[in-house]
């Protein structure tokens, strides 16, 4: 693979703004790393986890700031982000808890070990008992001494869950590089039918793009809004159609074998509404390719509901997962 091509595959993800992998059992002796970049990977367990859960009249289900204190243990193959992890959490549950709901989730949480501590902002999604489970992305900032680093985390599955992450240099991505703008996610009023709440699945096509980099002194790669258009295909017409993005992305290494974080406003338009939202994510070549995640509100036809969207992989086909519910996307 040419260079050329790397930093096809890499902005074609990116700026598409096309989350998601495995691990396994366990976390690999030794992280990759692409200069001041790393690689992560591991596992999370949360023993003895429970919720304080309310019910509405039409049997949505809510968790609102329940803080749980150093309840999960992170292990993974960069000891700066392993130890005990507290969160206060937050959730949105339809269906029947515990044998096939539906949710959305976010919270804050601090992960801590000797060396210091990570403290940052989640949201994602979760389907039981059927795939993909959970899907819950983290954007730390760190402290101590982890001051003037960041770290992406993406968990999947169920527990042990998965963990895929990236430590890199500098602030997260907008909106995560902002101050909170709090907890609440409003919701309408009024009954929501079972299926209101709808799993996604497809596939994005990206053009071959030829972008123009700027490079530091230091090797440092940069793209400032690139603008692409790419086609998805799911299996809901909803969130089927054209997808526009201006994206921004860094890179640390080489377009043949380096690291990458993203960031991107984005449009899905197709005959009957529009989808507005914002993207963040990273990227590694060789290895896992494009980990991006957009959360958007809908517009047209759409309006009232929101749409969470994970595409992974490399170009120029990536994998969508995603989930459609009502009211609007978590705050970071």
């Amino acid at each position: 693979m040419n260079a050329r091509d790397a930093g096809r595959r890499l902005v074609a993800g990116v700026v598409s703004v096309a989350l998601l992998a495995g691990c396994g059992a366990g976390a690999s002796p030794t992280p990759v790393t692409f200069g001041p970049v790393t690689v992560v990977t591991g596992t999370s367990r949360c023993p003895g986890l429970d919720f304080a859960w309310t019910t509405d009249a039409d049997g949505t289900k809510h968790v609102r700031d329940d803080y749980h204190a150093d309840r999960c243990t992170l292990t993974t193959d960069d000891p700066r982000v392993s130890g005990s992890r507290s969160s206060t959490w937050n959730m949105d549950l339809w269906g029947r808890l515990g044998i096939n709901h539906t949710i959305v989730q976010w919270g804050t949480q601090r992960l801590e070990n000797d060396g210091g501590a990570w403290e940052g902002r989640a949201t994602g999604i979760a389907s039981y008992p059927s795939s993909p489970g959970d899907i819950i992305v983290h954007w730390y900032r760190g402290t101590g001494g982890y001051a003037g680093l960041s770290y992406f985390e993406l968990w999947t599955g169920f527990e042990p869950w998965k963990i895929q992450g990236q430590i890199f240099p500098g602030d997260p991505p907008p909106p995560y590089a902002e101050d909170p703008m709090g907890t609440e996610r409003p919701v309408d009023g009024g009954p929501v039918a079972p299926e209101a709440v709808a799993k996604v699945t497809g596939t994005q096509a990206c053009p071959d793009v030829n972008p123009n980099w700027t490079t530091d002194p230091d090797g440092t790669m940069h793209l400032r809004d690139y603008a692409l258009e790419c086609t998805d295909t799911t299996d809901d017409p909803r969130v089927s159609g054209t997808h526009t993005a201006s994206g921004s992305m860094d890179i640390w290494g080489t377009l043949d074998s380096g690291a990458g974080v993203q960031w991107a406003s984005v449009r899905l338009e197709n005959a009957r509404g529009a989808w507005e939202g914002r993207a963040m994510g990273v990227a590694s070549l060789p290895g896992r390719g494009d980990t991006i995640v957009i959360w958007y509100k809908g517009t047209g036809d759409y309006a009232g509901l929101a749409y969470f969207e994970l595409i992974t992989g490399s170009f120029p086909t990536y994998e969508i997962q995603g989930q459609i519910f009502p009211g609007d996307p978590p705050t970071p």
